[in-house]
């Protein structure tokens, strides 16, 4: 949450006419939540954990508890819970506005293995904060709470049965968004990232090799993607549906996917998604396919934005073509 800070935006960064000022207010946006935890922890509680320690445990460095679980138990409203270099079995829930970081330097310093290959390893709720990790196994990597606002940054998550980073409906606004900077997520047996009608911003990071699409938005879904790598991936490198979409993206690359580079598809509901600045190379179908999936669909992709001039795409060498006509995908 970030206190006593008012930006009157929404009306601008969405909106085709103001893309650059929605892209100057996000980059500004992200920057304060970045920067939000150095001010916002200076007051509250750091407990440690690692996984050598023995003997007296009160999460103090110099008697750290030995499990992340034990920590994150003890955890109040704006503690950090800080774990040294390791691999931990567990499967975790991180509570409202707690943090829980590791090694800054390198991810895989500390590696969260997940110890149940039916649950999520990492469970997030509301104004939690996940930094500098591994996460390994589990159902899913990473699975964001219905109504939460989180942020993930810096933190590999790779070999989940199912998706990677899962997350779950909320409101569309900025007290609920999911930030996702500096993240990659790979090998996972499903999507990468799958998130339902949210608000989502993707930026700086890297969606490869998974077993279906590299990311999956739902209908109503409003985001920002950015700098963000999508290939390799045995779907397509992104989905999405047009209707009730808020959808904006820059200077993103699509390649090497097995299918579409981008699959855009509509029911009928209108809606706005903007691709510019992309790099769509060496799909193994289309660069861009727009799929109707009823009737009505077929008249649904008025607000599709494709980059032209000083936003023109790089769209080139995929198998079956670059950017489809509409196909009746019913």
């Amino acid at each position: 949450m970030i206190r006593g800070l008012k930006i009157d935006s929404e009306k601008y960064m969405f909106s085709p006419k103001f893309w650059l000022s929605k892209e100057i207010v996000i980059g500004f946006a992200v920057l304060v939540m970045v920067a939000l935890p150095v001010v916002a922890l200076g007051g509250n509680k750091v407990i440690y954990v690692d996984k050598d320690a023995k003997g007296n445990e009160d999460g103090s460095a110099d008697h750290p508890y030995n499990k992340i679980s034990e920590g994150l138990n003890k955890a109040k409203s704006g503690d950090e819970v800080r774990v040294r270099k390791g691999e931990y079995k567990e499967t975790i829930t991180i509570p409202k506005e707690v943090k829980l970081s590791g090694n800054k330097k390198d991810t895989s310093g500390v590696v969260i293995k997940g110890d149940d290959k039916d649950e999520p390893v990492v469970i997030m709720k509301d104004d939690a904060e996940l930094m500098n990790l591994t996460v390994k196994g589990g159902k899913h990597g990473i699975l964001v709470k219905e109504d939460a606002e989180v942020h993930v940054y810096n933190v590999s998550v790779k070999d989940s049965r199912r998706e990677g980073i899962i997350l779950l409906s909320a409101p569309r606004d900025k007290k609920h968004q999911a930030l996702l900077d500096k993240v990659k997520v790979s090998e996972s047996g499903r999507t990468g990232i799958y998130a339902q009608k949210r608000f989502t911003i993707l930026i700086n990071s890297e969606i490869v090799r998974n077993d279906s699409d590299g990311i999956d938005l739902a209908g109503g879904s409003k985001a920002w993607i950015e700098n963000t790598k999508l290939s390799e991936n045995k779907g397509s490198g992104a989905k999405f549906v047009m209707d009730g979409a808020d959808v904006w993206t820059k200077n993103n690359s699509i390649r090497s996917n097995k299918r579409e580079g981008i699959e855009i598809n509509s029911y009928g509901v209108k809606g706005d998604l903007g691709i510019k600045k992309a790099s769509i190379i060496g799909n193994g179908r289309n660069g861009i396919a727009q799929v109707a999936r009823t009737q009505s669909g077929l008249a649904g992709f008025g607000g599709l934005i494709i980059g032209t001039d000083v936003n023109v795409n790089r769209i080139e060498g995929n198998v079956l073509g670059n950017i489809t006509s509409i196909v009746r995908g019913f």
